[in-house]
């Protein structure tokens, strides 16, 4: 490991460490976001609006940010995903009811943009930063981003859980913000540079969208990113409802998740990148198994390690892509990627949220079956 965090070079290292401790800050609410929701007197189908809001702000951001990108650098665009990410934590955490909170998770997705772009600046760090191992993978330093981020929100969940039993939830979300602050600091660290030089017919991005390979690319992973986010969001009230764990453990559970993520994405992210992505996916489905089939503490520890997959999908979706555009094209290709997230991020949680209404088995049911469709058509 050592030896790998030499070899990514030094502004690498600085988006890292900024993932690292934005991890930190939002793993103090991640897992008990549908908690604080409830909390602010949401049902479970307005539960699965206010956090639907975290996908439409990062459908409406993201694919403009990575063309921008690709005309002026990545780090020019970079930087206000950190201030969003800031701003949207302080509303939550100051929001009177759920009405309040939605605008919040609009904007807090709206950071999102930083996923795309912070790939889009490691490929260029890759090939300009003189500290860097130039032969370095891609999936390497792509998969290496969610797994530091995963490093920061190792221990906090369980600290989160244990402030919103002892305090109250609301004060989970006030102590992120000095988190998002550091991090934000974190990533002026980094240096800027010049954006890839476009070819004489410019970005061309329509023929780049008329490449079968390219679309069959997008529409798999966006299939997947779909079947997943009808499971996985409401899996914390989930374990709350139905096997009466309480915020503490959940918030512990949700430290297993991350520790899950960290080591699939180590792991995955030294396969070929298709390969990758399918085996995320199945894990993912075992992991809805594992937690309609019972709620023993010790098979929900497994259950909740294996989810931890599901934050590998993204890196290893941008991988996929990522290969198949030139460097001109990549701020599109991977905002692309993370819009189309954003879209499933928006589409899942209210399916979520209405299935959820009707029996709370169905979001892991529906789950299971559209994953078992998607490696089918992959």
């Amino acid at each position: 490991m050592r030896s790998l965090w030499h070899d990514i070079g030094r502004d690498t290292q600085w988006v890292l460490i900024s993932y690292t401790i934005w991890g930190i800050g939002e793993g103090l609410w991640m897992f008990i976001q549908p908690l604080y929701v409830k909390s602010l007197g949401a049902t479970p189908d307005q539960a699965g609006i206010v956090l639907g809001m975290w996908g439409l702000g990062r459908l409406l951001v993201i694919l403009p940010a990575g063309i921008l990108a690709d005309r002026l650098g990545a780090r020019k665009m970079m930087l206000p995903g950190w201030f969003l990410g800031f701003a949207g934590v302080l509303l939550i955490a100051i929001a009177p009811d759920w009405r309040w909170a939605a605008p919040g998770f609009l904007v807090y997705g709206a950071s999102a943009l930083a996923i795309p772009i912070s790939n889009l600046y490691m490929v260029q760090a890759k090939q300009h930063d003189p500290t860097c191992r130039p032969d370095l993978p891609i999936q390497t330093s792509l998969t290496l981003m969610w797994a530091a981020y995963s490093l920061g929100i190792l221990i906090t969940p369980a600290i989160g859980g244990w402030i919103g039993d002892q305090v109250g939830l609301r004060a989970v979300f006030l102590i992120s913000v000095g988190w998002f602050l550091l991090s934000t600091l974190a990533i002026f660290k980094t240096s800027i540079y010049p954006a890839a030089e476009l070819p004489e017919r410019g970005t061309d991005y329509g023929a780049l969208l008329r490449q079968k390979p390219v679309m069959l690319a997008f529409g798999l992973t966006t299939l997947g990113f779909t079947v997943v986010m009808i499971g996985q969001p409401l899996s914390s009230q989930y374990l709350e409802e139905v096997y009466h764990f309480s915020r503490t453990t959940i918030g512990t559970f949700g430290s297993i998740n991350a520790f899950g993520t960290m080591i699939f994405s180590l792991v995955l992210g030294r396969l070929a990148v298709w390969r990758g992505f399918l085996s995320s996916l199945l894990i993912v489905l075992g992991s809805f198994a594992l937690l309609l089939l019972t709620g023993s503490p010790g098979v929900v520890v497994i259950a909740v390690f294996m989810l931890g997959a599901y934050y590998t999908m993204r890196p290893l979706a941008s991988g996929v892509v990522g290969q198949l555009v030139p460097d001109h094209q990549r701020g599109m290709a991977f905002g692309l990627v993370e819009t189309l997230a954003g879209l499933a991020s928006l589409i899942g949680p209210n399916v979520a949220g209405i299935l959820y209404a009707q029996n709370a088995d169905w979001p892991f049911v529906v789950g299971i079956a559209g994953i078992a469709g998607v490696a089918l058509l992959s």
